[in-house]
């Protein structure tokens, strides 16, 4: 098979650290999924051909595993690239299926053409809600005008929508009447990339973080709807009779100044650390360097969370909001806790518990690391596969 994918951005295969990437080419999870998803699927056997926006106005092919085929920014409204390219260029290749994955417009929107222009069937990824609130206005205006207008069309379109949690397919209002073809497909980790074979300590002492500490992560980048204020809120609470702890922000965003003063304003500079953007060659020593994860999202913009699995894989013990299709992953008591989004007081009670218990947070975290492997991307590939195969033997 030719799979073409379809999404707005696609991590660039070299090591990326210069200053403003991180902001200005969106690296999420949904960024992620397709990546990992597209070299698995070639490993399979299959072509793939990705369409996506590239960082800046130069149009290239790249040829890693897959073809990666980048089309010119024109501009750029909040994360999203738009590019006129994406909507003509991927003509002029042909495939057998079109493979969205939507997180924001409007690669999505050039698959559908494709796949009504080339006669072929259409897949699509929805992996979460585009917040119609959390941008400037002239960016929820774009967004409620997409959302209203032209993502109604793809999903209508879409011979399958595949989504990450069985918990979207009811919570989300974008998919109601679209039941009968959704499939639920989670997204995976590559385990091995988070098992690294360095201790605890020598992690801590290459990262320059002190040996004495119980360190809270958190992993993503620093915007309102993964809720790092709350947490920051959380462990000042925490901080007030535990002085042992530190907590670590790992990624960038527009939120990193407002955190910065948050923290000065409560006293906790020295114990509050911003280590800025992680490549992916540096994840796992961030995640074995620490001892709980938490994920504190607000909305249904995080409708998986791909770094949950990156903490189950390394071992860590888990505190994230009771939202979307984090509980799908997240086993309450098991290996982690849920709390309810924003609820600082709650989240404050959580944490205090995996510090004050060791033990716990060793339990959970084997738990993880068990639940961890039935998420692998060669058993996500292998269930992908499959719906590929139902769409092109049943035509």
């Amino acid at each position: 098979m030719k799979i073409g994918y379809f999404v707005s951005h696609y991590l660039y295969p070299e090591r990326v650290d210069q200053p403003g990437y991180a902001d200005e080419y969106a690296h999420g999870g949904t960024e992620i999924a397709a990546y990992h998803l597209a070299q698995e699927i070639q490993r399979r056997g299959h072509q793939v051909e990705v369409f996506t926006t590239a960082r800046d106005g130069r149009s290239v092919l790249e040829v890693d595993k897959v073809n990666i085929h980048r089309y010119a920014t024109q501009f750029r409204v909040a994360s999203a690239n738009f590019s006129w390219g994406l909507i003509r260029g991927p003509q002029k290749v042909e495939v057998d299926l079109a493979h969205a994955h939507y997180n924001m417009p409007y690669a999505d929107y050039s698959a559908l053409w494709y796949a009504q222009k080339r006669g072929v069937p259409l897949v699509l990824t929805y992996h979460a809600d585009a917040s119609e609130t959390s941008g400037s206005r002239l960016r929820n205006q774009l967004q409620t005008f997409y959302n209203r207008y032209l993502l109604p069309r793809v999903l209508e379109e879409a011979e399958i929508i595949i989504t990450t949690s069985k918990s979207y397919v009811t919570e989300s209002h974008h998919l109601e009447g679209y039941q009968e073809k959704i499939r639920v497909i989670p997204n995976g980790v590559n385990l091995e990339e988070f098992r690294t074979k360095l201790t605890k300590e020598e992690c801590r002492e290459r990262l320059g973080l002190p040996l004495d500490k119980v360190i809270i992560l958190f992993f993503g980048n620093l915007v309102p709807y993964k809720g790092p204020e709350i947490l920051l809120k959380a462990f000042s609470e925490v901080y007030q009779d535990h002085d042992e702890i530190m907590l670590l922000y790992a990624g960038r965003g527009p939120l990193k100044d407002s955190l910065k003063s948050l923290a000065r304003d409560l006293e906790l500079e020295d114990e509050v650390v911003f280590t800025g953007y992680v490549d992916d060659q540096d994840k796992a020593i961030y995640y074995q360097a620490t001892d709980i994860f938490c994920l504190p999202s607000v909305t249904r913009a995080e409708a998986f969370g791909i770094v949950n699995l990156e903490a189950m894989a390394s071992g860590l013990p888990i505190v994230a909001s009771r939202l979307g299709g984090i509980p799908d992953l997240v086993q309450e008591g098991e290996n982690g806790i849920l709390f309810e989004p924003e609820a600082v007081d709650e989240l404050a009670r959580a944490l205090l518990y995996l510090v004050d218990n060791p033990t716990e947070r060793e339990r959970m975290g084997r738990a993880g690391e068990i639940m961890a492997e039935d998420y692998s991307w060669a058993k996500i590939a292998q269930r992908t596969e499959k719906v590929y195969q139902e769409l092109l033997e049943g035509e």
